[in-house]
C-alpha cells in the first residue's frame, strides 16, 4: 500500500467547519499521514483564535503562516496574500506533501494555492464548479479548479460546469458537499442548553443571521444592506436574533463593528459570537425559527433542516435554491417584504432537502484519493 502525505490547508472557520470530517478520515487512515498549515483568520484574535477550536478537535497544526490581518481594505488584503505565499513557500518546503487539499473559494486560496502549483504539490480541490455571482469568490474559485489536479465538486451540476470548463472527467468526482457532514456526524445541543449558554430566552423564536460583504459591491452599499436587514429582522416581535461575525473579507471589520454596536444598544434582542463553533452552530440552526443573511450555510446546511432562509442579495446568486429558501434583494423595500411574508405565513418550515448532499461526502473523498491519487498527480 503506497503512503502520501496530505496537506490540508484552512483559513477561516467557516472553511474548517467544511473540512473537519474529511481531515478526520485522512487522520484516521494508515496510509494518508495529515499535515495541516493555519493561516488567515485562524491567527487573529479580532475572530476569535479559532486555531484553539482546530486543536482542541484533536488536530496537530504543523505550519502556522501569519498574513498579518491588520486591516480589511483592498490593499492591505493584497498585502497579506504577498505574506502568505512567502509563508506558505516555507512551509511547503519544510513538510513536502505529496498532495496539497483545500476546500472552496477564498481569496486566500490564490497564494495558497499558486505557491504549490509552482512547487510541483499537486492540487486537491473540494467544492469547485459552483457558481455565486455576486462576489469575486466566483473568479477565485474558478482559478484554483484550473490549478488543481483532481476535483470534488458537491453536486452533479457543478462536476459538469467544471467539465466544460475543459477538466478531464477522469479528474471529477461528484462528493456532495462536506458541510452537510457535520450534520450527521457532530453531536447537538438541546434547547435548553442553547438558551443557558448565549443567554437565550427559550421560549422566543431564534434567528441565526450571517452576513458576509458582497466583494462586488463597495463598503459603504454592503453597510447599507446589512442596516435594513438588521433592522427588519430586529423589528419582528419575540423573536432574538444571534449573529455571527464576518468572514475578513474586505468590509468585514465595519460589518461586523455595526453589529457589536446594535448588541449594546438592544442587547435583549440581538446577541453576537466571533464565533459559534460548529457544534453549537448547526444545534443553533436546527432550533432556529429562522436564518437571514447572505452564508452559503444557508443555502447547503439549512435545507436538511427545512428552516426558512431569508437569503439577502447577490452574494449567493447562481446556486441552487432549495423550496425554504426565500430570495430578495438588497434594498429595503425586498427585505422588509419578503419578511414580511415569511411573518405571515408563520415561518413555515419544508421537507428536508438532500440536493447538496447526503453527510458522507468525507468518506468519498478518501475513498477516491486511496484509489486514484497516486494515478493523478500534476496535470
Amino acid at each position: 500500500m503506497r503512503r502520501f502525505k496530505v496537506c490540508v490547508v484552512t483559513a477561516a472557520r467557516s472553511e474548517y467547519g467544511l473540512l473537519r470530517w474529511v481531515m478526520k478520515e485522512i487522520a484516521d487512515s494508515r496510509d494518508m499521514p495529515l499535515q495541516l498549515i493555519v493561516t488567515g483568520a485562524h491567527l487573529s484574535p479580532e475572530y476569535g483564535l479559532t486555531w484553539k477550536e482546530i486543536e482542541a478537535d484533536g488536530f496537530a497544526i504543523d505550519a502556522r503562516v501569519d498574513m498579518g490581518l491588520d486591516s480589511d481594505n483592498a490593499a492591505s488584503l493584497v498585502r497579506s496574500m504577498g505574506r502568505c505565499s512567502m509563508g506558505m513557500a516555507d512551509a511547503l518546503e519544510k513538510l513536502m506533501p505529496d498532495w496539497l487539499m483545500v476546500l472552496g473559494d477564498r481569496y486566500e486560496l490564490l497564494p495558497i494555492c499558486s505557491a504549490a502549483l509552482v512547487m510541483r504539490i499537486p492540487i486537491a480541490h473540494i467544492s469547485g464548479g459552483d457558481v455565486t455571482l455576486g462576489a469575486i469568490d466566483d473568479q477565485i474559485r474558478n482559478a484554483v479548479s484550473k490549478m488543481a489536479s483532481l476535483h470534488f465538486p458537491g453536486t452533479e451540476e457543478s462536476a459538469e460546469r467544471l467539465m466544460s470548463m475543459g477538466e478531464d472527467p477522469q479528474r471529477v468526482f461528484a462528493v456532495g458537499e462536506p458541510g452537510l457532514d457535520n450534520i450527521r456526524r457532530l453531536p447537538r445541543m438541546f434547547r435548553d442548553e442553547l438558551a443557558a449558554d448565549l443567554g437565550l430566552d427559550p421560549s422566543k423564536k431564534w434567528v441565526l443571521f450571517s452576513y458576509h460583504p458582497e466583494t462586488k459591491r463597495s463598503i459603504s452599499e454592503n453597510i447599507k444592506t446589512l442596516k435594513a436587514a438588521v433592522g427588519a429582522v430586529l423589528g419582528i416581535q419575540d423573536m432574538i436574533t444571534i449573529a455571527t461575525y464576518a468572514n475578513a473579507d474586505q468590509g468585514g471589520r465595519k460589518i461586523n463593528a455595526y453589529l457589536e454596536s446594535i448588541a449594546e444598544q438592544m442587547p435583549e434582542k440581538l446577541k453576537v459570537r466571533k464565533s459559534l463553533g460548529q457544534s453549537r452552530f448547526i444545534s443553533l440552526m436546527a432550533e432556529c425559527a429562522l436564518m437571514a443573511g447572505n452564508s452559503s450555510s444557508g443555502i447547503v446546511e439549512a435545507p436538511l433542516f427545512g428552516i426558512p432562509v431569508l437569503n439577502i442579495g447577490e452574494r449567493q446568486k447562481g446556486r441552487h435554491l432549495c423550496k425554504n429558501v426565500h430570495s430578495c434583494d438588497s434594498s429595503p423595500r425586498s427585505i422588509e417584504d419578503t419578511l414580511s411574508m415569511l411573518e405571515r405565513a408563520g415561518f413555515p418550515k419544508t421537507d428536508p432537502d438532500h440536493y447538496y448532499g447526503d453527510g458522507h461526502s468525507a468518506e468519498r473523498i478518501v475513498k477516491v484519493f486511496r484509489e486514484k491519487a497516486h494515478l493523478l498527480g500534476c496535470k
